[in-house]
């Protein structure tokens, strides 16, 4: 509210690149980083789920704009049909730029009058108070701002000339039940009259009211959202949103990449050092071209060597061919006898035991049940006894050799009808058995070998 008592939108700050603040002093502050809530990201994220969103809005002038948002938020809940009026002068208010003699923190908060249903004017603040965070000790120049009331000509230097604006406005109104956000994404650029200190055309507005809180100050909504919207990577997601959807994933990649300080006391201003190489391999991340991110899901994960890791895991892919003979075999042997070790003192645990007995008689059964029926189709040349010894001696070389200790091989019944057939061969042939089961065996490491 001015001095006339007229109720208007005072400027509380604009970014630039960074935030720059309008002091109580009666200038504008030097460029910062904001340092943002972590309540009131949750609450902007909370907004945009629940609150009214309007996409490639065809509105060239505020009029139009705020009429079809306003209904839209009817239309949608947010707002009361009596409430449409209130609201529409609400956003309809002159904007005014602050300076030595007004601005936020010497004016009173304004009053929003609005009819109840006995026609009394009842008066109800709108802006809650701004308070002042000190944010001196960390705050970080990027490029020096101005001293005193900023010029027109000064800004206009440092904003290019294709520059698109965003309008955020935040305010306190009782007679809402609960905290609304409405977002508008214009199709087309739109210079309104008497809103922004300098000819930028705005592409984006935001509106941020809400009930009296102790919990919420719409004023750090404000500053999250225009943060939010400072920053490249959320303003690209606000400019090819198709849904809300697309909104609200920004939303929390942004989160994702945002660092959040403990309520602890900082004893030494150079702790905080340690948090820059963790902002930059956030941004790396947040920043990398999609056809250079990697496949992986690892841009949680803030350590290097987890990351390189990985990687290294996902480009080995036991089915590439590595052009050398046996090179497969040769990477199974690196890859797997490293955990021998391991395996081996494993299995002694006595967790195991009930694992290892089974395997036990696993092996056990097929070499007693097949050597006697063996025993009886080949003339006892292969029995229980032959069967037991070449069956722990090929499970032996097996799991050493095949880097697969947890795969039992024994003796089948298929094998059984074989070694039946082949011993009738024999006999009919007048060969040594057990000579030519030998060259069997010697036969089938050939073919396995040219087979690998």
């Amino acid at each position: 509210m001015d001095r006339n008592n007229e109720l208007r939108w005072m400027e509380a700050g604009h970014w630039i690149k960074l935030e720059e603040d309008f002091e109580e002093a009666g200038h504008w502050g030097r460029p910062h980083l904001s340092y943002l809530t972590f309540r009131s990201l949750l609450e902007v994220r909370k907004a945009f789920t629940k609150g009214t969103v309007l996409l490639d809005l065809p509105e060239k002038f505020l009029a139009g704009i705020t009429n079809q948002l306003i209904d839209q938020m009817i239309f949608e809940g947010q707002l009361k049909a009596q409430d449409r009026e209130a609201i529409l002068r609400t956003l309809l208010l002159q904007h005014s730029h602050p300076d030595g003699s007004e601005s936020l923190g010497t004016l009173l908060p304004g009053q929003l009058e609005r009819k109840d249903s006995k026609d009394e004017v009842t008066s109800q603040p709108l802006m809650q108070e701004h308070h002042q965070i000190e944010m001196q000790a960390l705050t970080v120049t990027e490029q020096e701002g101005p001293r005193g009331h900023a010029p027109r000509k000064q800004l206009l230097e440092k904003i290019p000339e294709d520059a698109e604006a965003t309008l955020v406005l935040v305010g306190r109104a009782d007679f809402l039940d609960r905290p609304t956000l409405a977002f508008v994404r214009l199709r087309e650029a739109a210079e309104l009259d008497s809103v922004l200190q300098v000819p930028v055309p705005v592409r984006f507005l935001f509106m941020v009211l809400g009930p009296d809180s102790p919990h919420i100050s719409y004023h750090e909504i404000g500053r999250a959202v225009s943060t939010m919207m400072a920053e490249r990577g959320f303003r690209r997601d606000a400019y090819l949103a198709e849904e809300r959807q697309d909104l609200i994933k920004g939303v929390e990649e942004f989160l994702d990449c945002s660092i959040v300080l403990p309520p602890c006391e900082i004893q030494n201003e150079q702790l905080l050092r340690s948090l820059v190489p963790m902002q930059q391999e956030l941004l790396r991340k947040r920043y990398l071209p999609d056809e250079k991110k990697p496949e992986t899901k690892i841009l949680k994960d803030l350590d290097r060597g987890l990351a390189d890791k990985a990687l290294e895991e996902e480009e080995d892919d036991p089915l590439r061919r590595t052009g050398r003979p046996f090179g497969g075999l040769v990477r199974d042997i690196k890859r797997r006898y490293p955990k021998y070790l391991s395996d081996i003192k494993d299995a002694l645990s006595a967790q195991c035991l009930a694992a290892v007995i089974f395997i036990y008689f696993a092996a056990l059964s097929p070499a007693i049940t097949f050597g006697g029926l063996l025993g009886e189709k080949t003339s006892n040349l292969i029995g229980v006894s032959e069967l037991l010894v070449s069956t722990a001696a090929q499970g032996i070389i097996f799991c050493l050799l095949g880097a697969q200790p947890l795969l039992v091989v024994g003796f089948s019944g298929p094998l059984l009808v074989f070694e039946e057939a082949f011993f009738k061969f024999c006999e009919g042939y007048g060969m040594e058995y057990i000579v030519g089961r030998v060259w069997i065996g010697f036969w089938l490491i050939l073919l396995v070998l040219v087979v690998v």
